[in-house]
Order: C-alpha cells, then structure tokens, then sequence
C-alpha cells in the first residue's frame, strides 16, 4: 500500500483486502509498520510504535477501537492512510484521531446484520 505524505509517499507493506476483522487489520498494520519504521528509518519499533486494544483504548480516553499510534512516523502520516485502510466489504474502516495514529472503527449495524443474513 503506497500513501502520498507531506514528506513524500510511503509504501508500506499491508493490504486491508486481506483482512476480515478490524483487530486482524490493527495487528498487521502494527507489524507492517514496525518493519518499516526499523528497514526505512533506522527507529526502535518498541519504542516509536505501538497497538491499543479497545480495552486499553478506552482506559486511555479514546473510545473502545483498535488504534495504531506511529508518532514519529512522517508528518501527518495517518491521515493519507485513513483512505486506504479499510475493508468496508467486511464491515471495518479506519480514521486518524490524531494525525499520527488510525482507530479501526467497525460500521453500525455491520454485525447485526451479517448475523441476521
């Protein structure tokens, strides 16, 4: 997946067709950019990135989401992102609450009705 930064387009290695649920997205979009931030940049992955399962999410204020944060990634990476991390065919989407990190958001209403189908 190529995205276009202020600072030049990134590919990261990550294809959201793949994934069925969001929590399968945010664990592998977590690894994809770890790899980068370590091959491209030179960065300490434990250190500059991390996943927030909805439980750790909401006990830090931001709602109950899977939420990928690269804070030192390049600038406002995450919001050129938010277009292209989604699998909406599957119910799950993302959005940047800052500009330096996604929440995969599940649609309303996605689950109740895959299971009344």
């Amino acid at each position: 997946m190529k995205i276009q930064t202020e600072v030049g387009s990134i590919e990261i290695n990550f294809d959201p067709a793949k994934y069925k649920t969001a929590a399968g997205a945010a664990k592998a979009l977590h690894k994809a950019l770890c790899k980068l931030s370590k091959d491209v940049y030179g960065q300490n992955p434990p250190i500059e990135i991390f996943i927030h399962s909805p439980k750790q999410s909401v006990e830090h204020g931001y709602g109950t989401h899977w939420r990928v944060c690269w804070e030192s990634g390049p600038y406002e990476w995450a919001i050129p992102a938010s277009f292209e991390v989604n699998n909406y065919e599957h119910g799950w989407y993302t959005e940047p609450y800052h500009s330096f990190d996604l929440r995969f958001t599940t649609l309303r209403g996605y689950h109740a009705q895959a299971k009344a189908a």
